[in-house]
């Protein structure tokens, strides 16, 4: 380690004075990396789980500056100071990880490696995200540069990569990039129209539905993929189309980022994806089903789980429908939070620190009972974050606890500590995604 300093004198005597730390960082002869596999994450043949948060610095908060605040590993951003205070709180509060993000106009600076290399110290793993964009239109040749650069495949302290932040299928997307990719899956489906028409059982008593010619053949409208009809075969088959798509194109990212780093796992926050409780003609969640053959790791976020434990419950199903999709496959719950804040007030209401308490207990309820690997809360600073007036924040901004906090710690070491069996189900519901019916019996 080396240090360079500058010192600022006026009229002779010294005002000013900054010293900051230079190292270098080596790859270690034989680092050990995180596997997925098997259900669950490994390390040096143990299970292992992810206990973290989403970190951006505690300097960002109120921060009108909306580049330092996006941009923080960037330079005129970066903070080793607050960055480094930051990280020890985080390891105090019993948390194992954490997960960022870098932009590639931010890789200049070099901070990340600064950042891995303070987590390694403090042995906290990181979930890291690259961006910008998604696997449906990557961005490989930037995202190559971002991991030959930092050589992210030679190290250990880092532990997944995540390629999207919250992608969904929207109704833009539905009626405009999808639009010649729909007919011409269909055409290669059912071949004719005639064909289609009758698949679909569209006829002037059934429903009406343009399929005059398969070329120009349009999405179905959002509310049919919200309420049951006769519709439910093109339902189907399109839903079945997204899977295809999400498997090519995901699949596809994964690829090219393990072949140049294939000791790290692939995927990306999966927002509603496998949430039973949500239906809503603003857009469509990816399905787990298409991404069984795309990712290393099912991310799903919790912020519809946000209630009582009734309300926290249903995500075991997740987690569940998850597994049935590929259950080598660990589940990670990628972000899950409350705000605190009281607008009118401006600042924290106590009687929501309380629920936010009771909702952190909850939630590691569900995690142990569906034999989740981990969880990344959203987020760690505490504080008033000016552009989206919220405070998610599980620390209070001087340090000190929140309620919330106490129990990160206790509940955490159960969580972590506790086994991945999961209890028995009461019913079995078998699915024809091909033709959209479920039945459902209960367990004898």
């Amino acid at each position: 380690m080396l240090f360079r300093s500058s010192e600022l004198f006026v009229n002779g005597e010294l005002v000013d004075h900054l010293a900051h730390e230079l190292h270098v960082w080596r790859a270690k002869p034989k680092p050990v990396f995180i596997e997925a596999r098997d259900g669950g994450f490994w390390l040096r043949g143990k299970p292992w789980k992810a206990h973290g948060v989403n970190y951006m610095p505690s300097s960002g908060i109120g921060l009108a500056n909306g580049r330092h605040f996006e941009h923080w590993v960037g330079r005129g951003a970066y903070d080793p100071e607050v960055i480094e205070r930051d990280l020890r709180r985080v390891k105090a509060m019993n948390l194992n990880s954490v997960s960022v993000f870098i932009y590639h106009e931010s890789l200049g600076a070099r901070h990340m490696l600064d950042f891995l290399r303070r987590c390694e110290a403090l042995d906290l793993k990181v979930n890291l995200s690259l961006r910008p964009g998604t696997p449906m239109n990557f961005r490989w040749n930037e995202m190559r540069e971002m991991i030959e650069t930092l050589r992210l495949a030679q190290n250990d302290t880092m532990f997944a990569y995540d390629l999207a932040w919250e992608p969904r299928h929207e109704v833009r997307a539905l009626q405009t990039d999808y639009a010649t990719l729909w007919p011409a899956w269909v055409e290669k489906r059912y071949g004719n129209a005639d064909t289609v028409r009758e698949a679909w059982g569209v006829s002037e008593e059934n429903f009406k539905f343009e399929i005059s010619d398969l070329r120009s053949l349009p999405s179905p409208p959002m509310k049919w993929f919200t309420q049951d009809g006769p519709w439910r075969k093109l339902v189907a088959d399109y839903r079945l189309f997204l899977d295809d798509l999400l498997r090519e194109k995901y699949a596809e990212a994964r690829r090219l980022v393990k072949s140049i780093d294939p000791h790290h796992p692939v995927s990306f926050r999966m927002q509603h994806a496998g949430d039973p409780t949500f239906n809503w003609d603003g857009f469509l969640p990816y399905d787990c089903y298409g991404l069984a053959e795309a990712v290393d790791i099912w991310e799903p976020e919790a912020y519809g789980r946000i209630g009582d434990w009734e309300k926290v419950k249903p995500g075991r199903f997740t987690a569940d429908y998850a597994r049935l999709c590929d259950p080598a496959k660990p589940v990670l719950w990628s972000e899950m939070g409350y705000t605190v804040w009281d607008i009118q007030q401006m600042e924290p209401a106590q009687t929501k620190l309380e629920f936010q308490a009771r909702y952190f207990s909850d939630f590691y309820r569900m995690l142990t009972e569906s034999g989740a690997d981990g969880i990344f809360f959203w987020w760690y600073a505490g504080g008033y974050r000016l552009n989206e007036q919220s405070d998610y924040g599980i620390i209070n901004p001087d340090g000190t606890d929140r309620p919330v906090t106490e129990i990160i710690r206790k509940a955490g070491t159960t969580f972590l500590n506790a086994s991945k069996k999961r209890a028995k189900p009461d019913y079995w519901i078998a699915v024809d995604r091909k033709i959209g019916r479920a039945s459902c019996r209960e367990r004898v």
